[in-house]
């Protein structure tokens, strides 16, 4: 059950968090440029899989030995589901391999599915990472589980507008957003967690592929 699996992470796992506030409005602009718009959701998720996999030790786990790791060869991104059951993680398997347009519609097919009570065995299994948008609930931060024998979870909190510091000091407009990346220590350090959330940041910066010259840069302030 849940409960077990987030006993067993907080019992055996050696969990730390960092932290950013990532810019928004890039996709936020890209979502108005399209006919069909994509949710915000299925972006952080897109994003997420184009990067991770320069980051193999958070798309990792560690073996039963409790000493070696074991890196996946694909990155299969589980994505937290609210039903009238309780919260479901269905997988997206092999999400690296597919865009932003592929990774929409394989979240729709799951979340539909785990609303209906109809996922498979496959479609709840396998997953190497886990992201959890609770923005639409109204949450600004939290500390979210990474569900075993996952060793990182990227919990999304809600965009807010905010005013930054601009090039020359003067206060520019922002959406943003908190993400905080909760990971096992005991394989994971500290940097190399930093370091796939400044990508993550970058790449929702340029959703479309092309740099937004407006961002404030990795972090956001």
């Amino acid at each position: 059950s849940m409960a077990r699996s987030m006993a067993k992470a907080t019992s055996e796992a050696a969990l730390s968090q960092v932290a950013v506030h990532v810019g928004l409005d890039p996709v936020l602009e890209d979502r108005r440029r399209r006919e069909s718009p994509r949710s915000v959701t299925a972006y952080l998720l897109w994003a997420m899989a184009s990067v991770l996999g320069n980051h193999p030790m958070l798309n990792a786990r560690l073996a039963d030995d409790g000493k070696s790791v074991e890196i996946a060869d694909d990155v299969n991104l589980g994505v937290a589901v609210a039903t009238d059951e309780g919260l479901i993680v269905p997988v997206i398997h092999g999400a690296q391999k597919l865009d932003l347009d592929g990774i929409a519609a394989e979240m729709d097919r799951l979340a539909h599915a785990a609303r209906g009570g109809e996922l498979t065995v496959d479609d709840v299994t396998g997953g190497t990472f886990t992201v959890s948008n609770l923005g639409m609930f109204g949450v600004d931060s939290g500390f979210a589980l990474p569900p075993p024998p996952q060793g990182a979870i990227l919990l999304v909190g809600r965009s807010r507008r905010v005013f930054v510091p601009g090039g020359n000091d003067e206060p520019v407009l922002r959406t943003e957003a908190w993400c905080g990346l909760t990971f096992d220590h005991r394989f994971i350090d500290g940097a190399t967690a930093a370091a796939l959330l400044t990508d993550f940041d970058a790449a929702l910066a340029a959703p479309s592929g092309v740099p937004a010259e407006a961002s404030t840069g990795p972090g956001g302030r």
